[in-house]
């Protein structure tokens, strides 16, 4: 399946629809699951995304694809904040009803956990909590440091939320010099629907925009599948 895009330093005639194309390089290439708890993903989580329940199979056949290539699969999780919210920071302010809620990200809760129905190997993959919205802003996590110990230079972003978690770490990464790739409907976003609105949404569609014209390769699950086939399978994987 060919993606409308361009390769690097090539011209692009509408940045806004038009896409970067990085390569896939294996050793070099890391897929990063964002967020995907129960908070976010669960009908009864207290951030529930609606979009978020059809990520799953993508997400799954994505993270079995890249660990037969030998691409390092994290997933990046918010950490559990205290109970009383004296680790939260500024965000309590804008949603004071987290604080304490077993259905947000609170610690013994239920909110902070994984969803079961992803494929999560804990032999092979890493856990990396964050305790802000971006992944890679200073002091939020050390996935920059992992990525960067195991060689990694491209990221594959998939998970919750499409304008906020997920955007935010895309934007830092492509600032830190990591070749972003954006699966565009292997992300959801955080809209009208948490609050059981039925009408149309841009706002998922203006994030992609943003990231294509100055941020990352965005390209479809399928499109994103298309590329991972023509890597090689390793040999301990066939």
């Amino acid at each position: 399946m060919a993606i409308n895009g361009v390769k690097p330093r090539e011209m692009r005639r509408d940045p806004f629809t038009e896409t970067i194309i990085w390569d896939i390089v294996p050793d070099k290439t890391a897929l990063v699951v964002i967020d995907m708890q129960n908070a976010f993903v669960h009908e009864k989580g207290l951030f529930y995304v609606p979009a978020a329940t059809t990520l799953v199979p993508k997400i799954n056949q994505v993270v079995g694809l890249c660990r037969e290539r030998g691409i390092l699969v994290n997933w990046v999780v918010r950490h559990a904040n205290r109970r009383d919210g004296l680790d939260i920071g500024y965000e309590r302010d804008l949603y004071p009803i987290m604080v304490g809620h077993p259905a947000a990200y609170t610690e013994d809760g239920w909110g902070a956990q994984l969803i079961p129905d992803l494929d999560v190997d804990h032999d092979k993959d890493l856990i990396v909590p964050k305790t802000r919205y971006s992944a890679f802003i200073s002091g939020s996590s050390n996935l920059d440091r992992l990525l960067r110990y195991h060689g990694r230079d491209t990221v594959i972003i998939m998970g919750v939320a499409t304008n906020i978690c997920c955007g935010t770490t895309a934007r830092d990464a492509m600032m830190l010099d990591y070749k972003v790739i954006f699966a565009a409907d292997g992300n959801a976003a955080f809209d009208q629907s948490v609050m059981g609105s039925k009408a149309p949404s841009i706002i998922q569609e203006a994030e992609l925009m943003t990231l294509r014209a100055c941020f990352a390769m965005v390209c479809t699950t399928d499109e994103l599948v298309g590329e991972l086939n023509k890597v090689p399978v390793l040999a301990a994987s066939a």
